[in-house]
């Protein structure tokens, strides 16, 4: 008699079980969070500032930058937020300020970056189905090699705004992007 009791109990734990489990199938798949978008680059420093090391790390071990072609290609992106189910691509423009870099300055040293060093694309765009987008400052390694540069901390605030879907982060939508001339010259 405990036998078949046992063997009960066991098989009413099993049902709980598999109750349980079925009662909470497909919970993983629901939408939580809020879809704002902003740049992981901002937030990098876990919230501190919004500074953006470059080269970062020491040695080859830094991978917040490429070289392709005679360009040394920035990393930089955009991200949205959130779990969501609605997987729609988005657009942001990329843009950068005079005022944003001089406080930037301020805050973090250096000097501004001159206007025709770098380039940047106007749009990010992200594709149907993906959080999010990498782009790249792009500054040519060949002007970063003149003298003019040499021991410098060259600083740009870059900055994204007007998505095309959700909604603008309040922090994290403009990154202060502090090149360590000599630093990444040594990498090159």
């Amino acid at each position: 008699e405990y036998g078949i009791m046992k063997n009960k109990f066991i098989l009413l734990i099993a049902s709980f079980c598999a109750f349980a489990f079925t009662a909470c199938e497909g919970d993983g798949d629901a939408d939580y969070g809020f879809g704002k978008v902003y740049m992981p680059q901002a937030v990098s420093t876990g919230g501190l500032n919004n500074s953006y090391a470059v080269p970062s790390g020491g040695g080859d071990d830094t991978y917040n930058f490429r070289v392709a072609n005679g360009t040394v290609k920035i990393v930089l992106g955009i991200m949205r937020s959130g779990k969501l189910s609605d997987k729609k691509g988005y657009t942001a423009d990329v843009y950068t300020s005079a005022e944003d870099t001089a406080a930037a300055v301020a805050g973090f040293g250096g000097e501004a970056m001159p206007e025709g060093l770098y380039s940047l694309p106007a749009t990010v765009v992200v594709p149907d189905g993906k959080t999010g987008e990498t782009f790249y400052l792009d500054i040519s390694a060949a002007s970063l090699s003149k003298d003019e540069y040499a021991g410098k901390k060259l600083v740009l605030s870059v900055g994204i705004r007007n998505p095309s879907a959700y909604e603008l982060a309040d922090t994290g939508t403009k990154t202060a992007v502090i090149v360590d001339v000599d630093a990444l010259k040594a990498l090159l």
